[in-house]
């Protein structure tokens, strides 16, 4: 039987190639996906309205984008129990019903604690998904999400070091991964994930879901330049 999937990632790491790579596998995406003008993000819509409710209800005004601290989103759970939670268990019902089923929006950073007490836990294998350092802060600046270095380091590892201790704190089993693997070493991030998930993914669904060139990183020294010089244009805004 397989488990579910949960990928969870601070975002702008290529995680829309992932979760239509699994989901080739037969993985429950939803009724709809997220669209964006340029990709489709390959994310449950419903789950992504239910995050930004639930942040809601809970109270959080920030930008999830740009900020982030542990003390947020521990006092986010902790407010769990003051809100009618019958239409998040409904959904979590209805993905049962489609199991196998993957879930994929960076918000779970902020919610995955307050979704982990309607889900069984034992039944979903994690995914963390990270990216290189230089590959994400260009990706970030080609955006338009001004940001130094420094910010993007900072902001992504304090996401991912959160996400890993809710995960050892439950138990819960996990494989984690940079983009890159999957660009540079393809054929054994492709073994790695069939191994971790009992599925049988090749390399034709790798090319099917990623359209560019494979064994090299997406971003090149041209992107780099753009990145600089669209900071440096912005540098007063920038995230520090």
């Amino acid at each position: 039987m397989k488990k579910n999937v949960i990928i969870l990632t601070h975002g702008w790491t290529g995680s829309s190639v992932f979760s239509a790579l699994i989901g080739k596998a037969g993985y429950w995406m939803g009724e709809n996906t997220h669209k964006k003008p340029d990709y489709d993000t390959h994310e449950n819509k419903e789950l992504i309205d239910l995050n930004k409710r639930l942040m809601n209800e809970l109270g959080y005004t920030g930008d999830h984008e740009h900020e982030f601290d542990t003390e947020t989103i521990e006092g986010l759970a902790q407010r769990a129990n003051d809100i009618d939670l019958t239409p998040y268990q409904d959904f979590v019902d209805k993905c049962q019903e489609n199991s196998p089923w993957i879930w994929k929006d960076p918000r779970l950073t902020w919610t995955i604690r307050i979704w982990a007490t309607l889900l069984k836990l034992d039944e979903i294998a994690f995914v963390i998904l990270t990216r290189d350092e230089e590959q994400a802060w260009i990706s970030s600046n080609l955006r338009r999400h001004i940001q130094s270095r420094n910010f993007t380091k900072r902001y992504n590892l304090g996401i991912t070091l959160s996400l890993k201790k809710f995960l050892s704190e439950n138990n819960c089993e996990y494989i984690e991964y940079q983009f890159e693997n999957l660009l540079l070493t393809p054929e054994k991030t492709v073994e790695e994930l069939n191994e971790f998930l009992n599925i049988n993914l090749t390399m034709s669904d790798v090319k099917s879901v990623y359209k560019y060139p494979l064994y090299k990183k997406s971003r090149n020294w041209k992107d780099k330049l753009k990145a600089t010089a669209i900071y440096l244009k912005n540098y007063s805004e920038r995230y520090r």
